[in-house]
């Protein structure tokens, strides 16, 4: 009798160390990985799959592993770790793409499931428009040629643009996101036609040198750049003679379908001898400007031209029927002369 439990026991104690061998190999190291899209905030295609081209990149024994999808929907199986989707090209005909959901880098667990959606939508055919109006000092409307210079002004330009709605689509009245970049070339021109000393601009920036009449519904940002390329506030940007420097700024804001806004741009502004820098203190609230300059030391017949023009384009959701308009042509020059000494 002893005999036969020491056999019965024997027989279940290799059980029990077997399954504890085979225990850990059960544990699954993969999760599923769905990808799903919608049309419009609807399931697309609403049966079957559709075709569209996109990459998940994730971890593996050759990281980064790299699946290439070609439908929706679909799911794949992926190791356990972080897992991103990205949007090649295709999907429902003449829709635009906007974005992934969740997000477009989820982790996946052992076992576990993560979806992908890709979204698109069906765009809204607008036309998107800008136009030059005029140059203005200290908000003054002046032709092109010829001003004096007075410490304290500022030399600002106003353009007229809008977002025009298919009115079959009925469009009027909503919000659609525009980005716009609206450029100045200043150049300078020396003493009087001759030689000068290199001059010296700041970037201030001020959020409120941009503005539009009727106000735009949201201002997103608004970034400096000169010569294409993003500039700090404080920045000190030099003008040598006979040198033309782009001066830029580059804004977001919403607007609305059918409204025509007048946008005003404060480019520069020249200070007072002494002054203290709006760059120092725009944090404060200051409204001045994009650029200023300082004037002391000027010796007389200092001279700089400016020319302006600005881009337009609607953001995702929409699409322009007419770019021809996007662009509007550069102004007829303002030049710009100090006819007496500054200290």
């Amino acid at each position: 009798m002893r005999k036969g439990l020491f056999a019965i026991c024997s027989v279940l104690l290799v059980l029990v160390v077997s399954i504890a061998a085979l225990g850990p190999g059960c544990t699954p190291t993969t999760g599923t990985i769905e990808v799903k899209a919608t049309l419009d905030g609807v399931a697309w295609p609403s049966s079957g799959t559709g075709a569209v081209d996109y990459t998940l990149t994730g971890p593996g024994a050759a990281a980064p592993t790299v699946i290439d999808g070609t439908k929706v929907p679909d799911s794949f199986s992926g190791d356990a770790g972080n897992w991103t989707c990205a949007y090649v090209s295709g999907g429902p005909v003449g829709a635009q793409f906007v974005d992934i959901t969740p997000d477009s880098t989820q982790e996946v667990s052992a076992g576990g499931t993560i979806t992908f959606t890709l979204n698109f939508v069906t765009p809204v055919e607008v036309d998107a428009w800008v136009v030059f109006d005029t140059w203005t000092i200290d908000g003054v409307p002046v032709p092109a040629g010829f001003h004096p210079l007075i410490p304290g002004m500022i030399v600002d330009a106003r353009y007229t643009e809008g977002v025009s709605g298919n009115v079959s689509g009925n469009q009027t009245g909503q919000e659609v996101k525009v980005k716009e970049t609206l450029w100045t070339k200043y150049h300078n021109k020396g003493i009087d036609g001759e030689q000068g000393p290199t001059r010296t601009l700041h970037v201030v920036n001020a959020w409120g040198a941009v503005w539009g009449v009727p106000p735009f519904e949201q201002k997103l940002s608004q970034q400096a750049t000169v010569n294409g390329d993003p500039v700090a506030v404080c920045t000190d940007i030099p003008c040598p003679y006979c040198e033309t420097i782009s001066l830029d700024v580059e804004i977001e804001t919403v607007q609305k379908v059918g409204t025509n806004y007048t946008k005003n741009v404060n480019w520069i502004r020249f200070k007072t001898p002494g002054e203290l820098s709006l760059g120092a203190w725009v944090l404060l609230g200051s409204t001045d400007s994009i650029f200023e300059e300082d004037v002391s030391g000027f010796v007389g017949w200092e001279t700089f031209d400016m020319v302006t023009w600005a881009c337009i384009e609607v953001g995702e959701g929409f699409v322009d029927t007419n770019p021809n308009n996007n662009c509007c042509p550069e102004s007829l020059p303002i030049t710009i002369y100090y006819p007496l000494p500054i200290p």
